[in-house]
């Protein structure tokens, strides 16, 4: 005779097994994160997750790696060492960039230089052609304010020859 819970009592063996067979597969970790959602994993929770968030662990499980302790205040943190190969090419590159910007500076000042040696080239002529139309004794004349043309007269022509005579000394080398 066949008991009339059999079919019952064998489907719950069967769920009980099943449970039983797939518990290895459920989330064995369990925290909550930082805005208080609860997260279900088979991998630990971050390093940044505090210990009294983890929920639940697997058995004999271990506690995650702590994350390092921050540097004391003030203290600067020890910077991350690129790769080796990836540090040598960033160095070459840097050197590059820095002789390709001295030599801008540099052809920046020789231009700078040249320029300026050309002011001065030219004040110079000037300078000492105003000189020997000074002392050449013919009178000179100049315009003032108003536009009209005035002789210089001996103090006026000896300023104007110390004048020429500065730029000179200025210009010429």
């Amino acid at each position: 005779m066949k008991h009339p819970h059999t079919p019952l009592l064998l489907r719950v063996l069967l769920a009980v097994t099943a449970c039983a067979i797939s518990s290895g597969a459920w989330a064995q970790w369990q925290w909550k994160d930082a805005s208080g959602r609860r997260i279900f994993s088979d991998t630990p929770p971050p390093a940044s997750v505090p210990d009294q968030d983890i929920l639940q662990r697997p058995k004999g499980a271990a506690l995650p790696a702590a994350a390092p302790a921050p540097a004391a205040a003030g203290a600067a943190a020890a910077p991350a060492k690129p790769a080796p190969a990836a540090d040598a090419s960033l160095e070459q590159r840097k050197q590059q960039l820095e002789k390709a910007e001295a030599d801008k500076r540099k052809a920046e000042e020789k231009a700078a230089e040249e320029k300026a040696a050309k002011a001065r080239a030219v004040n110079c002529e000037s300078a000492r052609k105003n000189k020997a139309t000074i002392e050449s004794g013919v009178r000179v004349t100049v315009t003032n304010a108003r536009g009209e043309a005035e002789y210089l007269d001996e103090a006026a022509r000896a300023a104007q020859l110390r004048q020429a005579n500065d730029l000179i000394r200025d210009n010429c080398r």
